[in-house]
């Protein structure tokens, strides 16, 4: 089991209406997991079980023709909407950019623990919400802006995610060429430094 003040000390202490009970069964069904760079987490096609926190480190989803569709990072959560909402296969991959490690908890756990520990119904309600708003941002900024607003968003919001990801990798993510995200690079990034 991980220790009690390692785990609410990385994440739950923001999140105050949990009660002593709660973080108990939080603390009882959670597993604190490293993986290495590089390493896919779940590869398209594979179903898995688990949810998570992103404590340290990245991870880059991609489609089937290598097109970064999300990148998650610290503090975000990790899972598959699909796969836990729809019970279908990913139609995704996930791999680590960076050594990464992970607060991870078996979703059915966690779904039945809800009806003796309503405050964690509460803190997964949070979750989703957030990954659905986070997932509609990035949708909608494809339907209103271009990219190279998209760019400067990302610049303005975190732009430590640019010298994390690779060019390609963030050019997909972003909408946009390779040679156009180099050209935004120069113009923007490296001559505000």
């Amino acid at each position: 089991m991980i220790q009690s003040n390692e785990f609410t000390a990385a994440y739950f202490e923001q999140h105050n209406f949990l009660s002593e009970k709660d973080r108990e069964k939080l603390l009882e069904m959670a597993q604190i997991v490293t993986y290495p760079m590089n390493k896919i987490v779940l590869h398209r096609g594979e179903q898995i079980s688990q949810v998570g926190i992103i404590l340290k480190g990245l991870i880059r989803v991609y489609d089937k023709n290598n097109k970064t569709v999300w990148l998650a990072y610290e503090n975000q959560p990790y899972g598959s909407m699909e796969i836990l909402g729809l019970h279908r296969p990913s139609t995704v991959t996930y791999e680590t950019l960076e050594e990464t490690t992970m607060f991870l908890l078996n979703y059915t756990e966690l779904e039945n623990a809800i009806i003796k520990y309503p405050n964690i119904g509460r803190l997964l309600l949070m979750y989703w919400k957030n990954t659905a708003m986070s997932i509609y941002g990035h949708f909608y900024s494809f339907l209103t802006l271009t990219p190279e607003e998209r760019y400067l968003q990302l610049l303005q919001q975190n732009s430590r995610l640019i010298l994390r990801v690779k060019s390609k990798d963030l050019a997909t993510y972003l909408g946009m060429h390779p040679v156009s995200l180099s050209r935004l690079k120069k113009r923007y990034f490296i001559h505000n430094k």
